[in-house]
């Protein structure tokens, strides 16, 4: 680039808070040069100071870097060396030729829809990260292009893709929490003197974190101007994608050049996912964290979900309706699978399965009649069905607190959560629990007398209800959106794991660490069943799907 010298006289300090609230940019035609002059050339300039080609007062709440920027014109609608060397920066950032002159393809690229971050030189902003890894959000408002479910959704979506490649978590609370991110929706000025100009053009802004975005740090707002959706294909400006994108911002990535990454500045549609030099971005700030690993393919052709119990370290075993409805089995012996093994019977439900001790297996499954039925491995041979009797209309969640302890958890005819268990000598009757269930509950104990149960409500969220040893808590709501039945697995005293199918059919994942719940956790995949989980040591969570082919997934945190 051409060294450039500096003008006299520019643009007054007031002059330019006035020109980056009026959003008067984006040129109406190609071929603008030095020593240009008119609208079209002030609509440039207009563009340059606001996305951070020039120096502007603008840039200060983003925690944007000014020194090395051109300096702000001397005249606006003069197109004079200030014009031409942030023109030329421009384009050098987005990889057009670097001309100096607006030509169709850098006029092309700036009618282009787009964050109102600006863009800065450096991918990842040294110092701005935050210094924790558990991170919270809160509505300030919602847009009525949606409900607030599907808003809720498509924000831990967003927020998914960033915590599925590093140690975050995020939260969702009230406002009255002093929320980490808030979240808005609002149109034209709405206060952080960064206005947003109707339809097109910005899509929305975010904030470092502190202190690169001071007083607004972390926080993310979106244009209500525009028509947001989380159909696909999109039938507006989808959610998914541009939240991710402002995400990133608020996490501490400034744009990328990579043209195809989440944090490139234009909007192109729905782009949900990170790519690598975006995970590479985000790593930079905070670690990879996470040790998932999958999905491996492990055959078989499946009519149902899975039942997994795991009896000693290293072992698995998976149970699953076939075409015949039969259930058949498949295991890990701790260096390779075996399998499929047909145990008979005819399912019109999932299997569940439990381990209470070493090369002991119990299996429950729907008969035809409805009733529950089981079948035992006793460390030599399988026995059963015994019909254990009830009327179901869901599956099965089963758990196991103590050796020779089982407690089976049914749906029944009123849609109410059924409790049955064995004492070690005889099983009891059927308790009636309560609640309204739309899925089959699943069950976990993480110590002895304690079991966690887990079920999707008319809502479609997940509810959570306890024994603590005396007594039945009542139901709590844990939010997401499930269109499955929930799983549930425990590796310590007082952790839990939760995953379920998601709206977008991805698995997702919800944890208790001992004193809070995270957020919503993706992982990814596309389920055609509700997971199945199950932990053989700390800090060891294996999870089973079926896939869109019917074949078995195996996803696992090692």
């Amino acid at each position: 680039m051409a060294t450039r010298s500096k003008k006299a006289k520019t643009v007054s300090e007031a002059e330019l808070v006035q020109l980056t609230s009026e959003k008067d940019y984006v040129p109406q035609s190609a071929g603008l040069a030095e020593g240009d002059q008119g609208p079209d050339v002030a609509r440039l300039q207009h563009y340059l100071l606001d996305f951070g080609y020039m120096q502007a007062p603008n840039l200060e709440p983003f925690g944007a870097e000014t020194r090395g920027l051109a300096e702000p014109p001397a005249a606006m609608g003069v197109f004079d060396d200030n014009t031409a060397q942030a023109l030329e920066s421009f384009q050098q950032f987005n990889g057009l030729p670097v001309t100096g002159k607006l030509d169709e393809a850098t006029l092309e690229l700036m009618n282009k829809p787009r964050c109102g971050f600006p863009d800065v030189a450096e991918f990842v902003l040294q110092g701005s990260k935050w210094n924790k890894t558990h991170l919270t959000y809160g509505y300030q408002n919602f847009t009525p292009d949606l409900t607030q479910a599907q808003t809720r959704t498509a924000i831990a979506q967003a927020f998914g893709l960033w915590s599925a490649v590093t140690p975050l978590t995020f939260t969702e609370v009230p406002m009255g929490s002093n929320p980490d991110i808030v979240i808005r929706f609002v149109a034209g000025n709405h206060g952080d003197g960064n206005n947003f100009d109707g339809p097109g053009g910005v899509l929305a802004h975010a904030y470092y974190p502190p202190p690169g975005g001071g007083a607004l740090a972390g926080d993310t707002h979106f244009d209500e101007a525009e028509t947001w959706s989380v159909n696909l294909p999109a039938s507006g400006i989808d959610l998914v994608t541009v939240a991710g994108h402002e995400f990133g911002h608020a996490l501490g990535l400034a744009h990328s050049q990579v043209n195809g990454a989440l944090m490139y500045a234009y909007y192109g549609g729905p782009h949900r996912k990170v790519e690598a030099d975006d995970i590479a971005g985000i790593q930079a700030l905070y670690g990879s964290g996470k040790k998932w690993y999958g999905w491996e393919n492990l055959g078989g052709i499946l009519t149902s979900g899975i039942g997994v119990s795991s009896w000693a370290a290293n072992r698995l075993d998976c149970f699953v309706r076939g075409t015949d409805n039969r259930m058949y089995h498949k295991w890990w012996n701790g260096s390779s699978w075996l399998g499929w093994e047909n145990l008979g019977g005819i399912l019109t439900s999932a299997p569940a399965a439990v381990s209470w001790g070493p090369n002991r297996i119990d299996t429950f499954v729907r008969g035809t009649d409805n009733r529950m039925y089981h079948k035992w491995w006793n460390g030599s041979s399988w026995l059963g069905w015994e019909n254990l009797g009830g009327v179901l209309t869901s599956g099965i969640g089963v758990s196991s607190w103590a050796t020779n302890r089982l407690d089976t958890f049914v749906r029944g005819t009123d849609n109410r959560m059924w409790h049955k268990w064995w004492n070690g000598s005889s099983w009891s009757g059927w308790e009636n629990l309560g609640g309204i269930l739309t899925s089959a509950p699943a069950a976990v104990s993480w110590g002895p007398n304690r079991i966690d149960t887990f079920v999707r409500g008319t809502d479609n969220a997940m509810w959570h209800k306890w024994w603590n040893g005396s007594s039945w808590s009542g139901w709590e709501n844990l939010g997401g959106v499930l269109t499955s039945a929930p799983a549930v697995c425990s590796w310590a005293a007082n952790r839990l794991d939760c995953f379920v199918r998601g709206a977008d059919n991805a698995m997702w994942h919800k944890w208790w660490n001992g004193s809070s719940w995270s957020g919503w956790e993706n992982l990814g995949g596309v389920l055609t069943s509700e997971p199945a989980a199950v932990s053989w040591g700390a800090n060891r969570i294996d999870t089973f799907v079926r896939g869109t082919d019917n074949r078995m997934y195996h996803k696992w945190y090692a």
